[in-house]
C-alpha cells in the first residue's frame, strides 16, 4: 500500500477510535436501565408467580398433579362447577338441590365438626359426596368403608384394573389405571356397598387375622348408598390428575360419576396453623423480608441515578455552517475507506481523480477539463508516452494490494514530474 494510503488509513483509524472509558460512560445509562428492568421483572415474577396454585389435586393447578383439566371438562359438559377453599362457601353450595360435593385432597384438614356440617348440608336435598383417595381418614366420614389391609405384603398389582363389578359406570369405563390403595367394606356383607376395580396380579392374596375379612367387597372404586350420605370413594388420584386422566378409562369413569348431578362443588380444604399439617411454602416465602424492602428502595434511587447520568452539561455547542473541508482530506478519507473495505478499484479511482485535479490546476486547465485533455497536456509537458499515461490514469486495474501500490507509485511519480 502507498505511503499516502497508509497515512490516510492510520489517520482515519486514530481519529475514529473511542477510548474504552468513554464508551463505558456512554453505555452507562443503558446498563443501569437494563439492571432496573431486570430487577423489576424479578420482583414481578416473585410477586405474581404464585397466583396459580401448584398444590397437588388443586382445581386451579395446571401442573401434572393438578385437576384443572377435570374441572374445565365438566364445565364444557354443562355441569355447574363451583370451586372454593372456603368451608362456609362449600357448605352453602352443597346445600343446593341436585349437587355433588367433591373433596379431592386434604381430608385430614377437616375436623369431625367440619365433616358433620358438610354432611348435614348434603342431607338437606339428598346430595352426594365424592372423596379422592382419603386413606385412613375415610373412617371420619363413614364407618362402613375402610382401607383394605388384608392383602399380602408381597402383592404386586397389575398396572391396569378391570371393573369386576355390576356398576354401569364402571362397566362403561372399562379398565383404569391401578393406584396404590385399596378400600373395602368394614363388615363383610354390608348392604348398599358396590366395590369395583380390585387389585389383581402376582402376590395379591387375602390373608386372615386382619381388620378386613377375606371375601369382603373390596376395590379402588366404592359407592355406598346405605349411609347417611351417598358416598363414593375414588381410590387413586391418578384418575383425576391432568397427567393421567386421559389414560385407559380414567376420564370416562370420573366424568360419568361427577356429572350425575347438575351442580358440582369442588372443595379443597386447607391446613391452618393448628392443623395436623401446613400448606406448602410459596416462592415468596423463601425471599427474606429485607430483600423486597431493599428492592422497593432501590427503584427510586436508580431512577434518580438515570436522570443524573443522562442530564446534559450546558447548552448544545453550535458550529457555523457550512464547514469547509479541504479536498485533499476528503480524497484521503475516501481512499482509506475504500482500502479498509478492500475496494481497490474504488480507492484507485479516488486517487486518480485527486491527482488529475491537482495536475490540471498546475497546468492551468479548467476544473471542467476532461481526462483525455489532461493526459494530452501531461504528455506534452513531460514527454511521457500517452499510452502509458492512459494506462495509469484510466485503464489499469488493481487486483492485489501490490498492484494497487505500484499504480499509486506511478501516479505519484507522474505528478512529481509536473512543473
Amino acid at each position: 500500500m502507498s505511503a499516502q494510503l497508509d497515512v490516510a488509513a492510520r489517520g482515519t483509524r486514530s481519529t475514529s477510535r473511542v477510548p474504552l472509558r468513554a464508551r463505558l460512560r456512554s453505555a452507562a445509562v443503558w446498563i443501569v436501565a437494563a439492571f432496573v428492568i431486570l430487577v423489576t421483572v424479578i420482583v414481578l415474577v416473585l410477586l405474581t408467580g404464585d397466583e396459580e396454585s401448584a398444590e397437588p389435586l388443586h382445581y386451579d393447578s395446571t401442573e401434572r398433579t393438578g385437576t384443572k383439566a377435570l374441572v374445565e371438562t365438566l364445565r364444557d359438559h354443562d355441569v355447574d362447577v363451583t370451586t372454593t377453599e372456603d368451608q362456609e362457601q362449600a357448605r352453602s353450595a352443597a346445600a343446593r338441590p341436585d349437587t355433588t360435593l367433591l373433596i379431592p385432597a386434604n381430608t385430614a384438614a377437616l375436623s369431625p365438626g367440619d365433616i358433620a356440617g358438610l354432611e348435614y348440608a348434603l342431607r338437606t336435598h339428598g346430595n352426594r359426596l365424592v372423596l379422592v383417595d382419603p386413606g385412613p381418614t375415610v373412617s371420619e366420614f363413614t364407618d362402613r368403608i375402610t382401607v383394605n389391609d388384608n392383602l399380602g405384603p408381597l402383592a404386586d398389582p397389575e398396572a391396569t384394573s378391570a371393573p369386576s363389578c355390576d356398576s354401569p359406570i364402571a362397566r362403561s369405563a372399562g379398565a383404569v389405571s391401578t393406584g396404590e390403595v385399596e378400600y373395602a367394606e368394614t363388615e363383610k356383607g354390608t348392604e348398599g356397598i358396590t366395590a369395583c376395580y380390585p387389585f389383581t396380579g402376582p402376590g395379591v392374596a387375602e390373608i386372615d387375622g386382619t381388620e378386613v375379612a377375606p371375601g369382603s367387597a373390596r376395590g379402588q372404586f366404592l359407592t355406598d348408598s346405605g349411609g347417611s350420605v351417598p358416598l363414593t370413594v375414588l381410590g387413586t388420584p391418578d384418575w383425576v390428575t391432568n397427567e393421567n386422566i386421559d389414560e385407559e378409562g380414567n376420564a370416562s369413569l370420573v366424568l360419568s360419576q361427577l356429572s350425575q348431578t347438575q351442580n358440582l362443588v369442588v372443595y379443597y380444604p386447607t391446613f391452618d396453623g393448628s392443623g395436623q399439617g401446613q400448606s406448602p411454602p410459596s416462592t415468596i416465602d423463601f425471599v427474606p423480608g429485607w430483600f423486597l424492602a431493599g428492592v422497593l428502595w432501590l427503584v427510586p434511587c436508580l431512577l434518580v441515578l438515570l436522570l443524573v447520568i443522562g442530564r446534559r452539561f450546558g447548552p448544545l455547542a453550535l458550529e457555523r455552517l457550512p464547514v469547509i473541508v479541504p479536498a485533499v482530506e476528503t480524497a484521503h478519507g475516501r481512499a482509506a475507506l475504500s482500502s479498509r473495505s478492500h475496494d481497490r478499484d474504488g480507492a484507485l479511482h479516488t486517487l486518480r481523480a485527486g491527482a488529475l485535479l491537482r495536475i490540471a490546476k498546475r497546468l492551468g486547465l479548467s476544473p471542467d477539463a476532461r481526462t483525455p485533455d489532461i493526459i494530452a497536456h501531461i504528455a506534452t509537458v513531460t514527454g511521457a508516452d500517452p499510452g502509458r499515461l492512459h494506462y495509469v490514469f484510466v485503464s489499469a486495474s488493481a487486483h492485489t494490494d501490490a498492484e494497487l501500490t505500484e499504480l499509486v507509485h506511478q501516479l505519484t511519480q507522474i505528478e512529481s514530474e509536473i512543473p
